[in-house]
C-alpha cells in the first residue's frame, strides 16, 4: 500500500513538473494512469521510500503525442513495465541517475529520427524529472538499455 501511495504522491509531483513543460492535458493523462493502476489508500508508517516511475516515449522531439508508457516500480521491481526487473538493476547500477545511463550497445546509423522520452516521480525517495531527446531510436536502445523499453 505504500508503493501506491508513494506513486501517487510522485506522479502528481511529477504531474506538475511534466505540466511546465508540456501541459496540463499530459500531466493529468500520467497522473490518471498512475491511479487508475494502484488505487489510492494511506501510508504506513516507517515505510521505506520507494521508486515509482512513469515512463514515457515519444516519436519526436517533444513529449506528445505519447506513444508509450509505463509504470515501473523497483524492490520489488513491477508496474506495467515489461522489463521491469531489468530496468531496475540498470538503474540502480546508475544509482537511479537516467542521464548516466551508457549501456555498451551495437553501433547505430547516424540518420536523425528523433526520440524523446521522460521519467517522472521517485528514485528511492528522491524526486526524478527527466527528459532527454535521442537521435533515433537506435540510440536510445543502445544507451538506456531495458529502461525505456516500454
Amino acid at each position: 500500500m505504500a508503493t501506491a501511495v508513494a506513486l501517487l504522491a510522485a506522479v502528481g509531483a511529477a504531474g506538475t513538473a511534466q505540466a511546465a513543460t508540456t501541459g496540463p492535458a499530459v500531466a493529468r493523462e500520467a497522473a490518471g494512469d498512475a491511479g487508475a493502476l494502484y488505487g489510492g489508500g494511506a501510508a504506513q508508517a516507517g515505510a521505506r521510500p520507494g521508486t515509482s516511475l512513469v515512463l514515457t516515449v515519444a516519436k519526436g522531439e517533444s513529449t506528445r503525442p505519447v506513444q508509450r508508457r509505463a509504470v515501473l516500480t523497483c524492490q520489488p521491481a513491477g508496474g506495467s513495465h515489461r522489463q521491469a526487473r531489468d530496468a531496475c538493476a540498470q538503474l540502480a547500477k546508475v544509482g537511479g541517475r537516467f542521464e548516466r545511463l551508457q549501456l555498451d550497445g551495437g553501433a547505430c546509423t547516424m540518420q536523425y529520427d528523433p526520440v524523446t522520452v521522460t521519467a517522472n516521480g521517485s528514485w528511492k525517495g528522491r524526486k526524478v524529472a527527466y527528459r532527454h531527446t535521442f537521435g533515433n531510436a537506435c540510440t536510445l536502445a543502445t544507451t538506456t538499455g531495458a529502461v525505456f523499453s516500454l
